[in-house]
């Protein structure tokens, strides 16, 4: 690892622990991802149907809620046919920078995704929330406790073209995690008022914990955006979890 590569972690690494959460701008060589998106591009592997030109039937729907549409182009790891894809969740810059953030080195990989948006499909609008969902328990932050989320960006990432808003400096506020894990502009409106937008060049990593305030925002139509998930824990925290890797490894790689 090279001295420009360990610095970008280690900052990174002092922001998510101060804040929260915190965005490495290109952290992966800018070519890796390119010749990754090429292959789930020629694989299909996170191919799903199009509405094609026409609007869609919710587009008017201004109510910020959750939509069952707006996971349809996750697809599992792992990608046949697809290498490249494949090596870059355990790529060495990404367990690095999971291992200065959880300050261990003793991980598991418990999330291996592709999360791929299209502008035709649904709309992708959500309200402020944290993900309660990866504990059986309420999380723990600090050495040896805890977890960590990334948005890897297979390409430039804008404001308004899919790029999420984090609520800067609501880490641990507003009544814990998992007490109340969605807000909406009415219920708190200093949320939406606090907010940025996670916007990166291809490589990025947008690394953040469970106790950050997220949402997802809108395509635009015609847009796409991809993206890897994925989630690390300390190997002794065995209550965390998502994916389940077990059953996946006798699919083709």
């Amino acid at each position: 690892m090279n001295t420009s590569a360990q610095n970008l972690i280690s900052d990174g690494a002092k922001h998510w622990q101060r804040e929260g959460w915190a965005v490495v701008d290109g952290l992966l060589p800018a070519e890796v991802c390119r010749a990754a998106l090429d292959e789930l591009i020629a694989a299909s592997a996170t191919a799903m149907a199009k509405p094609g030109p026409v609007r869609r039937p919710d587009q008017q729907d201004t109510e910020v809620r959750f939509r069952g549409r707006q996971f349809d182009g996750t697809t599992l790891f792992p990608f046949p046919g697809a290498p490249t894809v494949n090596r870059l969740f355990v790529h060495p810059l990404i367990v690095g920078l999971a291992a200065a953030c959880l300050a261990t080195t003793d991980l598991r990989l418990y999330q291996s995704r592709v999360w791929s948006k299209y502008g035709d499909h649904t709309n992708y609008e959500q309200p402020h929330h944290r993900d309660v969902n990866h504990s059986l328990v309420p999380t723990r932050n600090g050495p040896g406790f805890g977890h960590i989320e990334m948005f890897v960006y297979l390409h430039d990432v804008e404001e308004g073209a899919g790029a999420p808003m984090v609520a800067q400096g609501f880490a641990d506020k507003l009544g814990g995690v998992g007490t109340q894990p969605i807000r909406t502009r009415d219920e708190a409106p200093e949320l939406y008022a606090n907010e940025v937008a996670i916007a990166g060049s291809a490589g990025s990593v947008f690394a953040y914990r469970s106790d950050v305030w997220h949402r997802g925002t809108d395509m635009p139509m015609g847009g796409e955006r991809h993206v890897l998930v994925l989630s690390f824990r300390p190997a002794s925290i065995d209550w965390i979890g998502f994916d389940a890797h077990q059953p996946l490894v006798s699919l083709p790689d």
